[in-house]
């Protein structure tokens, strides 16, 4: 973001949340962020990616109480996961 043609320092932060309890293991259930800047103001809309459980895949049941994101939920209205990656690899 540029502003008096200095470029501003800004902040990404993340939430990566798992139907399991191994975050590098268990697949993905959703991915947010919200950006600010150096003064940590909201800059633009929060960021929420929601990515379909595969259909032979049994989340588990701690890892969905714990996030609240039933399968359901993210099946509805989430992606399969090479579509989920996507977005939120551009947001880096």
């Amino acid at each position: 973001m540029m502003n008096d043609g200095k470029q501003q320092s800004t902040f990404l932060f993340h939430d990566y949340e798992t139907f399991g309890t191994h975050p590098a293991l268990d697949r993905p259930a959703q991915f947010a962020a919200i950006r600010t800047d150096s003064e940590f103001n909201v800059i633009g809309e929060p960021e929420v990616f929601y990515c379909k459980p595969a259909d032979d895949y049994l989340p588990q049941p701690g890892a969905v109480l714990i996030t609240g994101i039933t399968p359901q939920e993210a099946r509805a209205k989430g992606e399969n996961e090479a579509a989920f990656c996507r977005p939120y690899s551009l947001a880096f």
